[in-house]
C-alpha cells in the first residue's frame, strides 16, 4: 500500500510539473521572450559606435567587430548578420616581419569592410580587413571570409570560397566576371 501511494504521489509530482512547464512556456510565448531582447538594441549600439549604416540590418548576439576601427565597417539595408561573428579591419603587415624582428613592432594593414544590400554572414564567421561582401550573397557559418564576394552566391570555408552562384530571377544561370 505505501509503495502505491509513493507511486501515485510521484506521478501528481511529475503532472505538476509538466503542467507548470507548459504554462510557462505560453506565458513566454505571450511575452515574446523567446525572441532576443536586445535584438533591436544592437543595431543602434553600432551606429553610435561609427558603423556607417544605410538602412535596417539585424545583428545577433555576441558579435565582435573592431570597435577602434568602426568607421571602416559600411552596412547596407537589409543585412543579417548571425551570433558569434568577428568584423576585422587592420591586421599585421607580415610582409615586412624577418626573422628576429619584434612581432609587436609590426606595422598594421587596414581595410574596409563593406556588406552589401540583404547579405547574410552565418553564425561564427570571420571578415577580415578589406572584404566586400555583393549584394544577396550568403556565408556559411564558420567561414573565414579573406577575399570579395560577387553578389548572389553562397560561399564557405577557410579561406571562404564560391560554392554556388545563385540564378537570376528568370531560372537563367549567371557567370562571374
Amino acid at each position: 500500500m505505501k509503495k502505491l501511494f509513493y507511486i501515485i504521489e510521484k506521478i501528481i509530482r511529475i503532472i505538476k510539473i509538466r503542467v507548470k512547464n507548459k504554462l510557462r512556456y505560453h506565458w513566454m510565448m505571450k511575452q515574446k521572450c523567446l525572441v532576443d531582447p536586445a535584438e533591436s538594441k544592437r543595431p543602434k549600439y553600432w551606429k553610435k559606435c561609427g558603423v556607417e549604416v544605410k538602412g535596417k540590418f539585424k545583428v545577433g548576439a555576441d558579435v565582435y567587430f573592431d570597435a577602434g576601427n568602426a568607421e571602416r565597417i559600411h552596412i547596407e539595408e537589409g543585412v543579417w548578420i548571425a551570433s558569434r561573428c568577428l568584423f576585422l579591419c587592420h591586421k599585421r603587415n607580415l610582409s615586412e616581419y624577418k626573422y628576429g624582428d619584434d612581432y609587436n613592432k609590426t606595422s598594421y594593414k587596414y581595410g574596409d569592410i563593406y556588406l552589401k544590400k540583404g547579405c547574410c554572414i552565418g553564425m561564427g564567421t570571420i571578415v577580415m580587413p578589406g572584404v566586400t561582401i555583393g549584394e544577396g550573397s550568403v556565408i556559411a557559418a564558420g567561414s573565414v571570409v579573406t577575399r570579395d564576394i560577387p553578389p548572389y552566391c553562397i560561399a564557405a570555408g577557410n579561406p571562404a570560397k564560391i560554392v554556388k552562384v545563385l540564378p537570376d530571377t528568370n531560372g537563367s544561370a549567371r557567370t562571374l566576371v
